[in-house]
């Protein structure tokens, strides 16, 4: 049987500097989380941002982002990063699913517990400790009672996670866990990555193909994993859809540099991050329309 296909976006809006998952500088993130500290001022921003063209927010359903999403009257697509690690668990994060599952199983209410029970039976997953492939969907259910009740457009796999499974070559859990992504959630699965060349070889090699892949890309090669050249050079024999993250390279190029550089060089779609923009809705409305005010 063949899969649904879903189509990769073409531009979001990345709240990622509020979940503290940003390169960008101590200073910025400060100002960033002091300026959209009210829930309010976030929602507004948000809405301006669907205005402008963004498909939808990518973001960890914190409870900042859960206040802003129920102050708006219409629908946001969520494009929801899970784990929902906060800004000190990227500080002290502790490989493995095992102490995120503890702690996402003691925070989620009865029926969360009890749909967990079932389909750990279910797969096997109960018995099976440390197996990333069966325990992660254990923990997407944990914390699905995170989850906004409308608007969630896709499920992301943050990085700390995808990477560890990556460094591990664990093919089986970018397949299995795109597969429980679309059939539990009935929407696009994809990965987010600190390692984009890698990563994308590795599902080449694998033929693996999740909806789309998220992961750093700028004029300044930062970020891009493990070299510049090798990531282009993946980038075209890709066969999975690249949205691209980081455009700003910390700071050390503009904003539009970095979105030219990543469409001239194959990226699908483009993630600005709120850090990288000082007036969202006009950065937006510039990059859907190639440049143009």
């Amino acid at each position: 049987m063949t899969r649904r296909a879903y189509a990769a976006p073409r531009l979001l809006l990345s709240a990622r500097a509020l979940d503290g998952a940003t390169r960008a500088t101590r200073e910025r993130l400060l100002e960033i989380q002091e300026r959209f500290r009210e829930p309010k001022s976030l929602a507004v921003t948000f809405a301006k941002s669907i205005e402008a063209g963004a498909e939808g927010v990518l973001s960890a359903p914190s409870p900042l982002l859960r206040e802003a999403l129920a102050d708006l009257e219409g629908t946001i697509p969520l494009f929801v990063v899970l784990p929902a690690l906060q800004a000190q668990d990227y500080r002290l994060f502790e490989p493995g699913v095992e102490p995120l599952l503890q702690r996402a199983r003691a925070q989620a209410g009865a029926a969360s517990r009890l749909r967990m029970t079932w389909r750990g039976l279910a797969r096997g997953a109960a018995f099976r400790g440390g197996d990333f492939a069966a325990r992660v969907p254990l923990l997407l259910e944990a914390e699905s009672h995170l989850f906004p009740p409308r608007g969630v457009a896709g499920v992301v796999i943050a990085a700390p996670i995808a990477d560890v499974a990556l460094a591990g070559g664990h093919r089986a859990f970018f397949e299995s866990v795109a597969r429980y992504v679309r059939a539990r959630f009935r929407v696009p699965a994809a990965f987010e990555t600190r390692n984009p060349g890698t990563m994308l070889r590795r599902l080449r090699e694998w033929g693996a193909r999740p909806d789309f892949v998220i992961g750093p890309m700028n004029p300044c090669g930062l970020g891009m994993k493990p070299a510049e050249a090798e990531t282009l050079a993946e980038l075209a024999r890709a066969e999975v859809p690249f949205v691209a993250t980081e455009l700003r390279a910390s700071g050390l190029c503009a904003l539009d540099a970095g979105a030219r550089y990543a469409r001239a060089h194959g990226a699908h779609g483009l993630a600005p991050d709120l850090s990288e923009m000082d007036e969202v809705a006009v950065d937006l409305k510039r990059m859907r329309n190639g440049g143009q005010p």
